[in-house]
This record gives C-alpha cells, structure tokens and sequence, in this order.
C-alpha cells in the first residue's frame, strides 16, 4: 500500500473513532497497525482482559470487494473475541457528501436486534 493509500486509511479510522465516541461508544479504541493476527481496526467497546464486544473494519476505497471483506471480518471476530463485527465503508461519489455503510451479515445483524429487544420470543 503506498504511503497516500495509508494516510486515507488512517484517517477514515480516526474518523470513525471519532464518531463512534461521539455516539455513545467513549472506549472505542482504533488497533496497532501492521499486528500479525489481525482483530479488526477498531474496538467500539473494550473491556479488559475480556476484549471487545463489537469490531469494525474500515474501509475508504472507490470500489468494494465485499467478498475478500467479509471473509477477512469473519477472521478477525474470531481473533479478537468479539461478538459482533461489522465493515464500516466510506461511499463516496463526486459532488455528494460521502456516505459511511455499516455492512454485516444478516445473522449477526439479527443477534444485535434481538439483543435490542426488537422481535417476538423465539420459540424452544
């Protein structure tokens, strides 16, 4: 990755934190880059000694690749013990504001509104 490539990506990441302290997330934590075993960019909530409950991998690029994405998001929930992962995107067009995606799987989607409280209880 060239060194302009990094500064974007650095930057969407302290971005991101940012907003997410902002929205009621004040521990979210950006990760030591260049770590071997990857556990996502950011950690919206880390507890320690138990790691964090949600991650999030940011992305500032023109074209997705969701596929490679996704299989790299799975990994890193894995790694870090999470919960929860999602891929935060920065959509951007030219003359509009960008726009900031969450994308995750359905079922892990489905997990964060049960445990919301959204839903019926599911039957045994």
């Amino acid at each position: 990755m060239t060194n302009r490539m990094k500064a974007k990506g650095d930057r969407y990441e302290r971005d991101m934190r940012e907003l997410f302290r902002a929205n009621g997330f004040p521990g979210c934590e950006r990760t030591k880059a260049g770590y071997e075993r990857d556990a996502g960019d950011l950690h919206l909530d880390p507890v320690l000694g138990i790691g964090p409950g949600v991650i999030v991998q940011c992305k500032d690029v023109k074209t997705p690749l969701w596929s490679e994405w996704l299989d790299g998001l799975t990994e890193q929930v894995g790694e870090s013990r999470a919960e929860v992962g999602f891929i935060a995107w920065k959509r951007s067009r030219p003359g509009k504001a960008p726009l900031n995606l969450a994308v995750m799987p359905v079922d892990a989607m489905t997990y964060l509104l049960r445990r919301a409280g959204y839903g019926t209880a599911l039957g045994d």
